[in-house]
């Protein structure tokens, strides 16, 4: 995936980006960026982790939310602690860490039970061997002398499923002019800072910069590398700024769900499903590109693809750096994606995850 690049603007020097989407990204950035494994493959999981992983999250029914719940799940072992080493106990303490922790369906929470339990049997608590370091610094970073991994905080998708807003249903109303599309989903597109310290971003000097699309009057989508590693967030339009939270993050597929606290948004009217659109149809792009808030733009459907079971729709609608989280709509005004990457190599050929993606 050599030449494809993020598109959030950041107004630092150098940066990079690894996890599932690294490669497919797009926002203001002064960087090249690289990719890293894949979370499926449970980078830096030693034996024992990866297989209570992987069959932690083997229900999941696309390889999206299983590649999610897996990211998650190693940004939860980090935390809670890694999969103990049992050689050391007898058979029968082993069984009796087994007992108590059998009720502990997540694989953390799992293996803090064990440490916990050898520790009560006055063993020393070492790691499970074979394991390397989970760093899960999967979304974009500040570049320099010496990088710093940022991240994202833990959150559970099941839990996320049981919270998050609905999917809005796709409207099949009448084919739009390009004039009254924009009037009709241009005010649903805001411009997303993010920065690490509040100082900065109400300078406006080390930030981030991309855009987000609202899908209720208080909850936008974007993309994760716009705000990883960025806790300050702010979303404005038209001159009228409102601080923002991060209520739901996936770092492996690049989605990010931020909450407003003082505005009313503007949200869209529906979500296209990917099974429904066709090559060759016209979308429109509307985001930040170059710092230019709501930049309208015409393109065609020029591609239907999947990497590592993401779904994305390549296109040619205009975008740029400072685009991503943007949104691309059809032409009755359904977001059909939330844009992402461009390829650096061939012009014309950009990409946005198809917008249902963000309801795994």
């Amino acid at each position: 995936m050599v030449g494809f690049k993020k598109l959030a603007k950041r107004h630092l020097l150098g940066g990079r980006a690894q996890g599932k989407l690294a490669t497919l990204v797009l926002g203001l950035l002064t960087a090249n960026f690289t990719a890293s494994g894949a979370p499926s493959e449970a980078p830096g999981a030693s034996p024992g982790e990866r297989s209570a992983i992987r069959a932690y999250c083997s229900g999941e029914r696309t390889a999206l939310a299983q590649n999610m719940c897996i990211s998650n799940q190693l940004v939860l072992v980090r935390r809670l602690g890694r999969k103990p080493d049992l050689s050391a106990a007898s058979q029968q303490q082993r069984a009796a860490i087994r007992d108590a922790c059998s009720g502990k369906r997540v694989p953390g929470e799992r293996f803090a039970c064990e440490r916990k339990e050898l520790t009560a049997t006055g063993l020393t608590v070492g790691n499970e061997p074979g394991g390397g370091s989970l760093q899960m610094d999967m979304a974009a970073t500040a570049g320099g002398p010496q990088e710093k991994p940022v991240g994202l905080p833990f959150f559970s998708l099941q839990k996320w499923r049981q919270e998050r807003p609905a999917m809005p249903v796709a409207r099949g109303n009448e084919v739009m002019s390009s004039a009254a599309l924009f009037e009709k989903v241009g005010p649903s597109v805001y411009v997303v800072l993010a920065s690490e310290h509040a100082i900065e971003l109400a300078a406006r000097t080390e930030h981030s910069q991309g855009s987000g699309v609202a899908i209720t009057d208080k909850i936008l989508l974007t993309n994760c590398h716009v705000v990883a590693g960025r806790p300050q967030i702010s979303v404005s339009q038209d001159g009228k700024t409102s601080r923002a939270d991060l209520i739901y993050a996936d770092p492996g597929g690049d989605r990010c769900f931020l909450s407003v606290d003082t505005m009313t948004l503007h949200p869209i009217q529906g979500v296209r499903r990917t099974d429904d659109i066709r090559i060759g149809e016209t979308v429109y792009s509307v985001g930040t590109p170059a710092g230019l808030e709501r930049s309208f733009g015409q393109g065609l459907v020029s591609g239907l693809r999947q990497w590592e079971g993401v779904r994305i729709v390549q296109n040619s609608a205009p975008t740029w750096h400072g685009s991503s989280g943007g949104g691309l709509f059809d032409a009755r005004g359904n977001l059909v994606g939330i844009t992402t990457a461009i390829d650096t190599i061939a012009a014309n050929i950009n990409f946005s995850i198809a917008a249902e993606e963000f309801w795994p």
